[in-house]
C-alpha cells in the first residue's frame, strides 16, 4: 500500500507526500529487519541454552565416574601390591591362600574411561561452538575436551597383559565364584571389590598360586599393571579441577 501511494504521489509530484512515504517505507523494512534479527537471536540463545544444560550434565556425568573410578582402581591397587609382596616374599596375604589368590584375580580389575563429550563434539562438528559466548568457557571446554586427553587417554583404555594372564590360569570354578560373590554395584561409600568365603580349600588354592608363579611373564606384567593404575588415578585426577572451574563458568554464563 505504502508503495502504491509513493507512486500515486509521484505522478502527481507531491513531495512532502512523497517524503512522507519514503520514510515510512524505510521505517518498516528497518523495523522488519530488526525484528528478523531479533527472532534469530532469541532462537540462538534458546539454542546455546539448550546445548548448554546438555554439557552441564555431560561434566557432572563425568566428575561422578571419575570419582568411581578413583575408587575401583585404589582397590586394584591394594589387591595387585599384596600379590606382588606374595610373589617377591612369600607372604600370603592375611596368612591366606585364598585371599591372595583372590588378590592375584582383584587386581585385573579394570573400568575404562573416557569423557561424556557427545554434545560439544556435536557443537564442534556443527560448527556451532560460537554459540557459547562466554570465552572463557568456550577455551575451558576446548583444553579439557581436546587437549587433555591427547596425552593421556591411553592410560584409562589400557588392556593390560596380566589380565588375559592371571584369568587364563585361574580355574573355571574360582573365577565363577569370584564374579558371583566378591564384587558388588555399591553405594557411593561402599566398596566395588569384596572379600568372600572361598570356593576351594587352602591347599587347592595354594596350587593356584604356584601355577601363578610359573608363568615367567605373570609377576612383571603384574607390577606394570598396577604402576599404571597408580599414574592413572593421578591423571584422572587432574581433571577434576577443570570441571570444577568450567561448572563455576556454566553459572557465570547462566546468570
Amino acid at each position: 500500500m505504502i508503495l502504491r501511494r509513493l507512486s500515486q504521489s509521484l505522478k502527481e509530484q507531491n513531495w512532502m507526500a512523497i517524503g512522507i512515504e519514503f520514510v515510512l517505507l524505510v521505517a518498516g523494512v528497518y523495523l522488519g529487519i530488526q525484528v528478523a534479527n531479533w527472532n534469530a537471536a532469541r532462537a540462538e540463545d534458546a539454542k546455546a541454552q539448550a546445548y548448554l544444560t546438555r554439557i552441564e550434565v555431560n561434566l557432572q556425568a563425568d566428575m561422578q565416574s571419575i570419582e568411581r573410578r578413583e575408587a575401583l582402581w585404589r582397590q586394584v591397587i591394594n589387591y595387585g601390591k599384596g600379590a606382588v609382596r606374595y610373589a617377591e616374599t612369600g607372604e600370603l596375604v592375611d596368612g591366606s591362600a585364598w585371599k591372595t589368590v583372590l588378590a592375584f584375580y582383584q587386581a585385573s580389575q579394570l573400568w575404562q574411561w573416557v569423557t561424556s563429550d557427545s554434545t560439544y563434539q556435536e557443537m564442534r562438528s556443527g560448527g556451532e561452538l560460537g554459540l557459547i559466548r562466554n570465552q572463557r568457557l568456550r577455551d575451558a571446554l576446548s583444553q579439557y575436551y581436546l587437549e587433555n586427553g591427547s596425552g593421556t587417554a591411553y592410560l584409562f583404555m589400557l588392556q593390560p597383559e596380566y589380565r588375559k594372564l592371571v584369568r587364563g590360569l585361574t580355574p573355571s570354578k574360582v573365577a565363577d565364584h569370584i564374579w558371583a560373590k566378591c564384587w558388588q554395584q555399591p553405594k557411593p561409600s561402599e566398596q566395588y571389590l569384596i572379600d568372600c568365603e572361598s570356593p576351594v580349600s587352602e591347599v587347592e588354592a595354594q596350587a593356584v598360586l604356584d601355577a601363578y608363579l610359573k608363568d615367567p611373564k605373570l609377576l612383571p606384567e603384574l607390577r606394570f599393571w598396577v604402576a599404571n593404575q597408580g599414574v592413572a588415578i593421578t591423571a584422572i585426577g587432574n581433571y577434576k579441577p577443570y570441571l570444577q572451574d568450567m561448572q563455576a563458568l556454566m553459572k557465570e554464563t547462566e546468570r
